[in-house]
Parts: structure tokens; sequence; C-alpha cells
């Protein structure tokens, strides 16, 4: 059997269902890696979320932003996410770090359910994406036990160093996300952008012929 990393730099959804439909998906193993990336690495600590995008993306105009929240919000309500706009925003070097730690740790399973924690407590709940309330309540939510979550959230140096290298890293290559990288046997195949489930499909079976 072909062994094949799939590297996200922040939809899992597409591997799923390549897993549960594709009758290649015997042939080929995918493991998932994510790979930090901070489009705003200069961030302040915490800000408020609503009047940031106000000012920095819509220019102090009230409809724009209105029209830009509801069409957000029908996107994601057939999906089952109740998208908030609420709440406070900040830098996420510390969120890179505690996932990229429990990702070498504990597997790219962990990671997963780590980040989807996460996405819930930001976008559905309003909570800062960093601070330590949010960050040990995702890691036990990811199965983490409380009381490892919290000293590796706790220690700010834990992990820093190397979150750090792999962001420069990335920076290098990456200058928006998503980029989803499906290694092969005789390619890569990289998309950049969000795309439908159905593209990302497509390239897993891709991979999956060609390494067979």
């Amino acid at each position: 059997m072909y062994e094949s990393q799939v590297t996200f730099t922040l939809d899992t959804q597409a591997l799923s269902n390549f897993r549960s439909s594709s009758p290649q998906s015997s042939s080929i193993s995918y493991t998932l890696h994510f790979a930090p990336y901070q489009l705003n690495p200069d961030f302040p600590p915490e800000a408020d979320r609503h009047k940031w995008y106000l000012e920095n993306k819509h220019f102090g105009d009230d409809a724009a932003q209105r029209a830009f929240q509801e069409h957000m919000a029908s996107v994601a309500e057939p999906l089952g996410i109740a998208l908030r706009f609420d709440g406070r925003k900040g830098n996420t070097l510390h969120a890179h770090r505690v996932v990229q730690y429990f990702q070498d740790a504990k597997g790219a399973e962990t990671a997963s359910k780590l980040l989807d924690a996460l996405y819930v407590r930001y976008f559905e709940k309003g909570e800062h994406p960093s601070t330590d309330e949010t960050l040990v309540g995702a890691c036990v939510e990811a199965g983490i036990p409380g009381e490892e979550a919290r000293r590796v959230v706790e220690d700010k140096d834990l992990g820093l160093a190397e979150v750090k290298r792999r962001l420069r890293e990335v920076s290098r290559d990456v200058d928006a996300v998503p980029v989803v990288v499906v290694e092969g046997r005789k390619r890569d195949i990289t998309l950049i952008g969000a795309k439908e489930v159905g593209d990302y499909l497509k390239a897993l079976e891709k991979i999956a012929s060609e390494s067979s």
C-alpha cells in the first residue's frame, strides 16, 4: 500500500468521502498533516472582531459589512454552521504552537479534532482564538487530558521556537490560505484557495490512480 501525506495549510470532508466511496481508497493510505500559517503575524494580542473588520476590511462601511456577513452566513448555514461575527480576535501564534505540539505528540487525528474544536469556538461561539481558556477547552474536547492540556498551553515557550521555524518555512512558499498539497508517488498536486469538496476528491483520486 502506498502512503501519501496530505498537507493542509491552515477540508477534510473530501478525504472522508474518498475513504468511504472510492474503490481506489484501499490502495493508498492518506495521512493528514497541518502546517501553520499566519496571515497577519503582527496582529495585536486582542481586538474587537466586529470593529476590526469594519475598520480594516470594510473601511467603515456598515452596509458592506452587513452584506458580507449575510453572504457568509448563507454559505455556512446549509453546512450546519451558525457563524458569529462578534466576540474577540487576536494573534494566533500560540494556537499554532499548541496545534503543532499535539500533532507531533499525538498524531494527525488529535490535531484534526483540536482544529475542529478551535474553529467551532471561534467561528460559532465568538471566542478569542488563542486565549488559555479557549485552547485548554479545545484540547479537552479533542481528547487530551486537562492537566496535560493546561501544562502545554500555559508554558508559552514550549514548542515556540519550533513553530516559529515552521511558520518561516511555510511563509516562503505560501502567501494565502488554504493551500492543500496531496503528495503522490509520481507527483504532488497543490490546490490553492478555497475549493469545492469535489475538487479535493478529484485530486485524491488522481493521486491514487497514479500511485497504484
